[in-house]
């Protein structure tokens, strides 16, 4: 039995996620120092095992697989960014008409009516560690074709706002449904 080279990747932190739109002048929203936790789940078509029984005997079994269709993303945030906010939740910034750099607010979108949200491929950068605590290198996850959630809110007196953003990963046929890059630096 021949040995198999493992190449392991001690995974530590969020040091970067970029959230960049899936429309025809793409927009890159660059959260650094701002996701303090990324769950990712398998969004998975189950499969099943069909035993031909007869009285007390097993004659076959009929088994299809799990077939992953895409991942749930759950960031959590240290700080709210409410351009990330909007495009995740589907509402509208508010700005200043003299000073359209001054933010105003957010108006989520209207009760009762479907919510047209963008598209968007999201990647998370974590650092492969070393013993002595510093980084090697770098790994980035992606995921396309994400399209957002609506927001749940939860304030608590005392404590600072981490606002949950959720969208949920869906590629297309023949599309991976993770991307996993092995990075020497981080991208600037």
């Amino acid at each position: 039995m021949a040995n198999e080279i493992m190449n392991e990747f001690p995974l530590a932190n969020i040091v970067k996620v970029e959230i960049v739109t899936e429309e025809t002048t793409p927009k890159t929203y660059m959260l650094t120092d701002v996701a303090s936790e990324a769950e990712v789940t398998a969004y998975v078509s189950e499969g099943e095992e069909k035993p031909l029984r007869i009285k007390n005997v097993i004659k076959a079994q009929n088994n299809t697989e799990d077939i992953v269709m895409g991942y749930d993303i759950k960031l959590v945030n240290a700080t709210m960014v409410a351009e990330v906010l909007a495009l995740v939740d589907g509402g509208t910034l508010k700005f200043d008409s003299t000073d359209t750099a001054k933010l105003l607010g957010y108006d989520g979108p209207p009760v009762g009516s479907p919510v047209s949200r963008k598209l968007f491929t999201t990647y998370i950068y974590t650092e492969e560690k070393d013993v002595n605590g510093g980084t090697l290198s770098y790994v980035k996850f992606g995921y396309k074709h994400c399209k957002g959630t609506p927001v749940n809110y939860s304030l608590q007196d005392g404590e600072f706002f981490a606002p949950e953003l959720t969208a949920k990963s869906r590629p297309e046929k023949d599309e991976s449904p993770v991307s996993i890059e092995f990075l020497d630096q981080l991208p600037a």
